[in-house]
């Protein structure tokens, strides 16, 4: 058996121990996060959701009634439910990705059972989850905002308009209509969340994509179209001058300031939900791969990583000396990212590079600290070794997903809107 298929029993296993009375654990440890998490879960679902196995599909279901069961009068979806006591945990309790996945979970599990009771009860809860993520644009904008470290980064500096939440909040309006297309709803309300869903993506590449036209008039007339949408974002774009272009959507943008690294999972979210064209999916691939966010294991959180001294470094970044340079978001590797990093290369066409990078993935989920196949949390950016809680959920559930993707062809259960970012063979692959 190769490392490929051995890493996909492997990860059956640890998906399996994951399983508990509320739901799918984000660790099979108990002292690995034994909670149910708001973003955990559906991400892992849709890896599990993928295998058939009647335990895991139930298990999705389950950790989305107990998500469901905690929501505030408000609309928020907690951060997580602890599996040993049901009560909410509120250490670093600022999710603003965790209603986005909530409603995923749902779409996943949805696209998979086509269970349409458990759609009908569950659906005031999303609509009340689609309510409190209005509120969190702020200023009548159409994007989101967020203080810093308010999603998945929650020990990093991204901020404001965050490439991540927006690029998630396309795929959530696009879940959110199909799910109200599928209720039979007659309000129009899935015309109008497709609707936002594409002003969402219009506003992303207008304010987070730099692309100076080399055409003065051109240029001219974006700018005039970022004045009349909002004037923060022309005077933003004043100070983004001496970019000219990059060839990845920035991390974030918030007042007359900018993020300027590689965001690993918000490029890949921007891909999926057709957010990225097909020249801007080439070059954020191009790009991902030359500046080996890959290497040695997919994926990279954020790339380069922030040092002391810099504009972005804070000093909890030293705490548990978890967030230094090269670990943990800071450039550290992510297991669970390099399944969304693998998928994103099978979906647009780059097979030969998937293949590769899920076997990258396979060695990687392999390595332990205290034994193989320890599917960790996340890697050091330079050696690859593991530094996190080993039997993860997401690391096993992504890992299932792409090795579906890849090798048996399988689409998972999520609102891709790939419309014309096949590229084929447009970028090589790394072996000669």
């Amino acid at each position: 058996m190769d490392k490929v298929e051995q890493a996909y029993q492997e990860a059956l296993k640890v998906l399996r121990g994951c399983a508990s009375p509320l739901g799918l654990k984000a660790s099979s440890l108990g002292s690995g996060y034994p909670q149910v998490w708001a973003r955990d879960a559906p991400i892992t679902a849709l890896g599990a959701l993928m295998t058939g196995d009647e335990e895991l599909i139930q298990a999705v279901r389950v950790s989305l009634e107990t998500l469901g069961a905690h929501q505030s009068v408000l609309g928020m979806i907690p951060l997580n439910v602890d599996t040993r006591t049901g009560e909410v945990t509120t250490e670093n309790a600022g999710a603003i990705d965790a209603n986005m996945w909530f409603v995923l979970g749902h779409f996943a599990y949805h696209q998979t059972t086509g269970d349409a009771a458990f759609l009908r009860a569950a659906w005031p809860r999303l609509q009340a989850a689609l309510t409190w993520l209005a509120y969190q644009d702020m200023n009548g904008c159409g994007l989101l905002e967020a203080p810093e470290a308010a999603d998945w980064a929650d020990l990093y500096s991204t901020r404001y308009n965050t490439l991540y939440a927006n690029a998630l909040y396309v795929g959530t309006l696009e879940a959110a209509a199909q799910l109200s297309a599928a209720l039979d709803s007659t309000s129009g309300e899935g015309q109008q969340l497709r609707e936002q869903a594409a002003d969402v993506r219009r506003k992303i590449n207008l304010l987070l994509w730099l692309d100076r036209p080399w055409n003065g008039h051109e240029f001219g007339q974006q700018l005039e179209e970022l004045r009349a949408m909002r004037l923060e974002w022309f005077f933003l774009y004043q100070n983004t001058a001496t970019l000219t272009e990059k060839p990845f959507y920035l991390s974030w943008a918030g007042f007359r300031e900018f993020g300027n690294t590689f965001d690993g999972f918000g490029n890949m979210l921007a891909i999926l939900f057709g957010v990225a064209g097909p020249e801007q999916t080439s070059s954020i691939l191009d790009y991902a791969h030359a500046a080996g966010t890959d290497d040695p294991a997919p994926l990279k959180a954020f790339f380069p990583p922030i040092y002391p001294g810099e504009r972005d470094w804070r000093e909890h970044f030293r705490s548990r000396n978890l967030n230094l340079p090269d670990q943990y978001h800071n450039g550290g590797i992510w297991p669970f990212l390099g399944g969304f990093y693998v998928l994103t290369l099978q979906q647009v066409g780059m097979r030969g590079r998937a293949e590769e990078a899920l076997h990258s993935l396979a060695l990687a989920n392999e390595k332990g600290r205290t034994r193989p196949w320890e599917f960790n949390e996340w890697l050091h950016g330079r050696s690859g070794r593991p530094m996190g809680h080993p039997l993860q959920a997401w690391s096993a559930g992504m890992y299932v997903c792409a090795y579906q993707a890849v090798r048996l062809g399988k689409i998972p259960a999520l609102p891709l809107s790939l419309h014309s970012t096949q590229l084929g063979g447009q970028i090589p692959s790394s072996k000669p």
